[in-house]
């Protein structure tokens, strides 16, 4: 049976002035009208960029020239630049992270995940702008775990109140890519970057929205429960945030910008376009107050070599 909860709509008219949010899905995801990112954002208009933030969980902005400057000006409009980074950086602009895609470097995050969730405190969110588009392909998907988390049954959403789960980066990508970097470079980042524990249902502070807080990339077990039944509840959670209600499918244009709250999405990026040429520029930003970041697992073990996440 359907999900038959009552829908109450956003009151865009009321709630922006200085904006125009337009709905892609019913409360999620939203196009960003009226704002000229290459000029200096008042402080009416920066605060309303937060609230459709938080309102929408992902934000678009149609294609726009804006230079590396604009692109970080944008990201502080939610938070301090995070200092963790694992990707190359853009030429003379180190606060830019690069995700470069070609013939030669096959797209490789293809699958399901909420950014750095084995960190005690993760990013707050992530604006990133496309810069070379392919062909065809390369899209973006994003889901809504405050969604997801509303969805479920009163029954499922009582059980899961107060478990807790593992996340490490060793569930990933990274713990192979390390490894072939030989045992010392394993074993350093073991050391630096413990498992963390995080609620299985967080409340976004900005929203108040409960999310969904786990994983395929990082969530490594569900705690407080038997193994076997631990391992039916994470499997089913990650399979249930798949329904496509929670779902926005981007389509990329050259120059389009998008900023997504890491705390209340995950996010996939389409791997369908290889061998062709895609350009990914990110700012990645943190929750204001936040202690500033520890050193990543490139500084920590490779000294200055690029990881590819």
């Amino acid at each position: 049976m359907a999900n038959t909860k009552p829908l109450k709509l956003i009151n865009i008219a009321k709630r922006y002035k200085h904006i125009r949010p337009v709905p892609r899905m019913p409360n999620f995801a939203a196009w960003i009208e009226g704002v000229d990112l290459t000029k200096p954002l008042s402080d009416a208009v920066a605060a309303e960029l937060r609230q459709a933030l938080w309102d929408f969980e992902v934000i678009f902005f149609r294609p726009q020239a804006i230079t590396p400057a604009q692109h970080v000006a944008l990201a502080k409009v939610f938070g301090p630049v995070s200092a963790g980074s694992y990707f190359e950086r853009k030429p003379g602009a180190p606060e830019l992270e690069m995700i470069v895609s070609d013939k030669d470097r096959p797209p490789s995050i293809d699958n399901w995940h909420t950014d750095i969730s084995w960190k005690p405190s993760p990013p707050l969110g992530t604006a990133i702008q496309i810069t070379v588009t392919p062909p065809a392909g390369g899209n973006t998907c994003w889901m809504s775990t405050s969604k997801a988390y509303d969805w479920l049954s009163p029954g499922m959403q009582k059980y899961l109140q107060g478990l807790t789960a593992v996340h490490s980066w060793e569930v990933s990508g990274f713990r192979e890519a390390l490894g072939q970097r030989g045992d010392d470079a394993l074993i350093a980042a073991i050391k630096a970057f413990k498992p963390v524990v995080h609620p299985v249902v967080r409340v976004n502070p900005d929203s108040g929205r409960k999310c969904i807080f786990v994983n395929a990339d990082f969530t490594r077990n569900i705690q407080g429960v038997d193994r076997h039944e631990a391992r039916g509840i994470l499997n089913f959670l990650l399979e249930w945030l798949k329904k496509p209600e929670f779902m926005v499918h981007h389509q990329w244009e050259a120059g389009g910008i998008a900023v997504w709250d890491n705390r209340s999405t995950q996010h996939y990026a389409l791997a369908d376009y290889w061998p062709h040429h895609r350009v990914n520029q990110r700012v990645t930003f943190d929750v204001p107050g936040t202690a500033p970041a520890a050193a990543n697992v490139n500084q920590v073990v490779l000294k200055g070599k690029k990881l590819r996440a």
